[in-house]
């Protein structure tokens, strides 16, 4: 009975002990399968955040970051009277256009033409077609022509010698583009090249600064408008035309064109007329005494209306060729661009004229 109590207790200690190491095991197999589990969710987590970096760093670098605004109502404003000087100056005369109001330059529409996929804005050449979008507050992706303002004489000049201009920022610096395009080419582009007028450059880049207009352009320094002019002789006439628009042609080419391609040369006095010879709104404003037009034809000649203030001097005004629908329709905008031609014309001195193109012009003048 003895030895069987002995073995019954033995048997119970190897239960216990068995039963505790088996304890021991099954903890020890736990605690390693939760670290094991620690280890990969912190693993994952990892690799969950390197994902979400990789993820922000591509949709930066898909998305650039937009440019600063640098245009504004004010700099607009101050734009806008610079053109007007500016133009002054340069025997021209220029309007703005805008998407809501655009213009018709040699058919294509302005400025709209550049960044709506008709006309792709190109720099220097067709094939440099570049990125472009319509943003009169400045605000627009890197690395695109960002347009602020579009201004063009495309309403004033001659056929032949129109001109349009579109104010931009790149990156943040200013860029002034012009075109004189009037055909198409194999890419359809609208081709435009840097300014090479100074006075145009640093001007708007001054404005893009804030610093105001540039001092000479901030007020136009052309005589009144309503004074009496001189009488104006019919060689007179011609030599003003000739001067007038040569310059505007800008080369010896046209001065031929104007003794070859011309079938008559018109030449009255409009003292009194309409500004805008009936077709401005409500305009009731009329030239002063002893104001001339020259008018050429074909019309892409061109046409100047001026009065004599002196010797071979003479005031030039940017009276339109034609008068759009808008002048018919809008007495508001009449009434303002009639002004602004009328109180700006431009001081122009008679130059050197060839005389032999000279005596083809009189021979086809008429009154």
């Amino acid at each position: 009975m003895k030895k069987f109590y002995l073995l019954a207790a033995g048997l119970t200690l190897s239960l216990a002990l068995g039963a505790c190491t088996n304890h021991q095991s099954k903890t020890a197999t736990s605690s390693t399968t939760s670290q094991s589990q620690r280890s990969s969710q912190s693993k994952k987590a990892n690799q969950a955040s390197a994902s979400q970096t990789q993820t922000q760093t591509q949709a930066k670098a898909s998305h650039p970051q937009a440019t600063k605004a640098t245009w504004n109502e004010t700099k607009a404003k101050q734009l806008a009277t610079f053109m007007t000087n500016w133009g002054a100056s340069m025997n021209q005369s220029y309007d703005a256009y805008t998407p809501d109001k655009p213009g018709d330059f040699y058919g294509a529409s302005i400025p709209n033409a550049t960044y709506n996929g008709q006309m792709p804005l190109a720099i220097d050449s067709v094939d440099n077609q570049v990125k472009v979008a319509w943003a009169p507050n400045g605000n627009g992706p890197k690395d695109t022509y960002l347009l602020l303002a579009c201004y063009s004489d495309t309403a004033h000049a001659r056929y032949l010698g129109k001109h349009v201009y579109l104010f931009a920022s790149y990156n943040n610096q200013p860029q002034v583009l012009v075109s004189q395009q009037n055909q198409g080419n194999e890419r359809n582009s609208f081709v435009f090249k840097q300014t090479a007028n100074q006075d145009l450059a640093k001007g708007f880049a001054q404005i893009f600064a804030g610093k105001n207009i540039p001092a000479k352009f901030a007020k136009s320094s052309a005589n009144s408008s309503n004074k009496q002019g001189l009488v104006v002789s019919d060689e007179e006439a011609l030599k003003l035309f000739y001067t007038v628009q040569t310059s505007a042609g800008g080369n010896a080419e046209f001065s031929q064109r104007l003794a070859n391609d011309a079938d008559s040369y018109l030449f009255t006095d409009i003292s009194g007329q309409n500004v805008t010879f009936g077709m401005g709104k409500d305009v009731t404003r009329t030239f002063p005494t002893n104001t001339y037009q020259v008018l050429g034809s074909p019309s892409y000649l061109g046409s100047t209306v001026f009065q004599k203030i002196g010797p071979n001097k003479y005031l030039v005004y940017q009276v339109p060729t034609h008068f759009d629908l808008q002048f018919q329709e809008d007495a508001s905008f009449a009434k303002q661009k009639s002004d602004q031609y009328m109180d700006h014309p431009q001081e122009v001195t008679v130059g050197t004229v060839d005389e032999q193109v000279l005596a083809q012009m009189k021979a086809k003048l008429t009154h």
